[in-house]
């Protein structure tokens, strides 16, 4: 599900990320809960957060986002935790890209073609630029747990900055040697 969007323009980059587990949810431009997941993905005027909402599990909501004084700086490369209580491990590693004008268009629209049509795809174009995006895909895990991956693009910093979560239940964690998105290990 694509939106372009039409609200103020905000300037910011990858370094005014904030990532937090703790924050409530916010105004969201944009949700979309992809069929078989319990979870909502949702833009925001600032980037992202996805909610987890499953039947038996206390709620989890992932924020990165341009928060100023919330939350802690996005973590490099990643983090993982598990809530006290809750019965799923979180894991989350993040990237941030800094490409040339050309390529960054090139990653954009190679983005926005591949994520056209899936079903837990949700993606929005903010004013001014087509290329400044930001994009959540979701999918259900075979051990019962889910995972997403977003896209935060800044092309007027060069900066694409890519998250991936997966939320397992307790006692699936993933084997060291065994990566977090097989399908995406090269």
């Amino acid at each position: 599900m694509h939106h372009d969007l039409d609200l103020p323009y905000l300037d910011t980059r990858a370094e005014d990320l904030r990532w937090s587990l703790a924050h409530g949810e916010l105004p969201a431009v944009a949700t979309r809960r992809p069929v078989g997941l319990p979870l909502e993905m949702r833009i925001l005027g600032a980037s992202h957060q996805v909610v987890l909402d499953g039947p038996g599990m206390p709620a989890l909501i992932e924020t990165v986002a341009y928060v100023p004084g919330r939350g802690e700086p996005l973590p490099r490369p990643g983090v993982r935790t598990q809530v006290a209580g809750a019965p799923w491990v979180y894991e989350l590693t993040t990237q941030v890209e800094e490409l040339a004008a050309g390529p960054l268009r090139a990653r954009v629209d190679a983005l926005m073609e591949g994520l056209r049509g899936r079903p837990g795809a949700l993606t929005a174009c903010f004013p001014g630029d087509h290329h400044a995006v930001t994009a959540l895909h979701a999918e259900p895990t075979p051990d019962g747990g889910a995972r997403w991956t977003t896209w935060h693009v800044y092309p007027q910093h060069g900066q694409v900055v890519q998250t991936r979560t997966r939320v397992r239940p307790v006692g699936h964690e993933a084997h060291p040697n065994h990566p977090t998105h097989p399908e995406e290990s090269s």
